[in-house]
């Protein structure tokens, strides 16, 4: 009789394993996903091609945990697929919604300031 339990106890503990390891590497899945939504939306982009600063835009990048894009990107609206970067950089937004809701992280709640795009060189600048 003892045996039919034994059986079951290990497969209980087997299972709670499982599902406990797999909780605790899903934000570091998370986290490797905005991190490569980050890199391609950086790849979209593109900062260089504007003759003139009223062609260049700047984006939020990111996402704070307090809320609020992390930081702003720079970019050339007449070289940059501007949908595409959009819809990359909102996929970001919510990826890195996702890995700080599921490692409970927090912010400094900082304001970001929303910085005005420049010419410098052939190159959209955020400052």
């Amino acid at each position: 009789m003892s045996r039919p339990w034994s059986r079951w106890w290990a497969q209980s503990a087997a299972l709670i394993f499982l599902v406990g390891t797999a909780q605790a590497t899903e934000p570091a899945e998370l986290k490797a996903k905005a991190d490569r939504l980050a890199q391609e939306a950086r790849a979209l982009a593109k900062s260089s091609g504007c003759g003139a600063v009223a062609q260049c835009e700047v984006a939020g990048f990111g996402h704070k945990a307090c809320g609020g894009p992390r930081e702003f990107i720079a970019y050339c609206t007449r070289t940059t697929n501007v949908p595409a970067l959009q819809a990359k950089l909102d996929a970001l937004t919510q990826a890195e919604r996702d890995w700080q809701q599921a490692a409970g992280l927090r912010s400094n709640c900082g304001l970001t300031r929303r910085p005005r795009p420049r010419l410098e060189d052939g190159r959209c600048v955020a400052r």
